[in-house]
């Protein structure tokens, strides 16, 4: 009885402490995915933060997202590469975003001051 006893505790452990933490987080990841909209801002997989440009839905094949990484700079991607919805607005560039370099100020005509 024991034996038995202690296997429920180790399963019900084991779904608490580890499955149940991931179904949630699949679960909220799947609803992002479903409710992206064009202007959305999104964090990559690879780290990346960027801006829903256009979803496309083919008869065939994977949904296609194209993303916007900075200004001019479109790239396309599948759902899986989208891990999660930014809170933070897109503002157009990584220059805007805190921590990021500052630009470099313009020099005028003729490279002096």
């Amino acid at each position: 009885m024991d034996v038995i006893l202690a296997l429920v505790v180790v399963v019900v452990a084991f779904y608490l402490i580890l499955l149940r933490p991931v179904l949630a987080q699949q679960k909220r990841r799947r609803r992002d995915i479903a409710s992206l909209s064009e202007g959305d801002e999104v964090l990559t997989a690879g780290g990346y933060y960027a801006r829903v440009v256009e979803i496309r839905t083919p008869d065939e094949g994977p949904t296609l997202i194209r993303l916007e990484i900075a200004p001019g700079v479109v790239l396309d991607a599948t759902p899986d590469a989208v891990q999660e919805l930014s809170a933070r607005p897109f503002a157009g560039g990584a220059a805007s975003r805190p921590g990021a370099p500052a630009q470099p100020a313009e020099t005028p005509p003729g490279g002096a001051e």
